[in-house]
């Protein structure tokens, strides 16, 4: 019972052990809502894949890098629109930017959702927007970005001179500038693209309003279109951009047709008119889902993350624990196998006995003595000079096998394995 119980213990921590290297940790913060296709939460975008899939518009998830483009959009070489979210968890790599350049110069529309103007919580707070920079330099765009002129104030007073109340109120007043905040994007009027839009739905952060972004043109051949100004009138927060023989349709809004803000305002009367005039009839609504996570290649952290692993590896332990514990006959005492001893056995293990304690030319000796033996009681022979004499006679016997038996008979050394093969020669002809 006792040796059960150890081995009980032993394949419990064996087990334990085993979990312990397999399954990762999991992440102490909770699942947050990313911008996919399948993603239910505020910042998901199933709302929007499901109301286009209803108006029998084609939907398809990119689960691949942007370098499988053309493999996704099979039904329609141009006139795709492409739906990305930036920055993603998932680095875009330099061979991406240029795949997806190429694939927007043939005739396709990518709409960029840049976090910009408010950063939410799958952005992870990144402020850099260099990529998309960098993008649009191919196309012969300029994208900065320019602190605005705050107004000229009475030039408060000494620190020394402020009041607690006035530190304060400064203090709330940054807190408050940096929380994000409802606000709208207004539609630039006589523009087909804002027809029967009156406003846009979305978040802003106060604090990153105070910055300007201006598109510029470095070729004369660019157009851009002005669609969307903040709500303060400042600036623009929506263009359409020509790119080659497609465009880019850049926001600096994320959330402007998230399944949050996609019902508000007059944010799905936009989209119905961007798509309207920039999606072919046999084009499709691509999502792009690969850079938050959701793939068809292998993912070690989706691996690792799956249920369906752990029931089985649970399963798996709970079945070697029940085999390692359990009643078996694999466990009951080994019964010695019982081997029988025949006469060869004992002969070849008494030869090789002998064999390893007497010398090579008294073994060689013997040898011979047995032979010449053997053949004075088969031929009735006198004494061994008879049996030489009648050896050397006989015709069936080489000179070179007779030289070697006489060499062992004056005390010469031989080798066994050759006065063996003499011998057995000797006996063959003889006898």
């Amino acid at each position: 019972m006792k040796e059960r119980l150890i081995t009980l213990a032993t394949a419990l921590v064996a087990l334990a052990i085993t979990l312990f290297l397999l399954v990762p940790p999991q992440p102490a913060e909770p699942k947050q809502s990313v911008p996919t296709s399948s993603d239910r939460g505020q910042a998901g975008l199933k709302g929007l894949a499901e109301w286009l899939r209803r108006q029998g518009v084609a939907v398809t998830s990119l689960r691949n890098r942007y370098r499988q483009l053309p493999e996704v959009a099979v039904k329609a070489a141009a006139g795709n629109v492409l739906v990305v979210s930036l920055p993603a968890p998932k680095e875009v790599q330099a061979a991406e930017w240029q795949a997806l350049q190429d694939w927007v110069e043939r005739g396709n529309n990518l709409l960029l959702l840049g976090a910009v103007l408010w950063r939410p919580d799958w952005s992870r707070q990144e402020a850099c927007f260099c990529e998309v920079k960098g993008f649009l330099e191919h196309f012969g765009w300029s994208l900065q970005e320019q602190d605005e002129d705050e107004d000229e104030d009475p030039q408060p007073p000494p620190p020394d001179r402020q009041d607690f109340r006035q530190k304060m109120a400064a203090v709330q007043a940054e807190i408050q500038a940096q929380l994000p905040v409802e606000d709208q994007l207004l539609p630039l009027p006589d523009q087909p693209l804002t027809a029967g839009v009156g406003a846009v739905s979305t978040r802003t952060v106060p604090a990153l309003m105070r910055q300007t972004w201006l598109l510029q043109s470095q070729g004369g051949d660019n157009l851009a279109v002005n669609l969307l100004l903040r709500s303060d009138g400042r600036s623009v927060g929506f263009w359409q951009i020509s790119a080659g023989h497609g465009q880019i349709l850049l926001s600096l809004a994320p959330d402007l047709f998230s399944n949050r803000r996609l019902g508000e305002a007059d944010n799905a009367r936009f989209l119905a008119n961007l798509l309207n005039q920039s999606l072919a009839g046999d084009g499709t609504v691509i999502f792009d889902d690969y850079h938050f996570g959701l793939s068809e290649l292998y993912d070690p952290d989706r691996f690792f993350g799956d249920s369906r692993l752990h029931r089985t590896l649970a399963l798996l332990g709970v079945m070697w624990v029940l085999y390692v514990a359990g009643y078996s006959n694999r466990l009951a005492p080994v019964a010695p196998q019982q081997q029988r001893l025949s006469v060869a056995d004992f002969v070849e293990v008494t030869a090789g006995f002998f064999a390893r304690r007497i010398a090579r030319d008294e073994l060689a000796r013997e040898l011979l003595r047995h032979l010449l033996l053997d053949l004075r009681l088969a031929r009735q022979m006198g004494d061994e000079g008879e049996a030489w004499e009648w050896l050397g006679r006989h015709p069936g016997i080489a000179a070179a096998d007779l030289a070697t038996l006489r060499r062992v008979r004056s005390g010469r050394r031989v080798p066994l394995l050759r006065l063996s093969e003499t011998l057995r020669q000797v006996r063959r002809v003889t006898f």
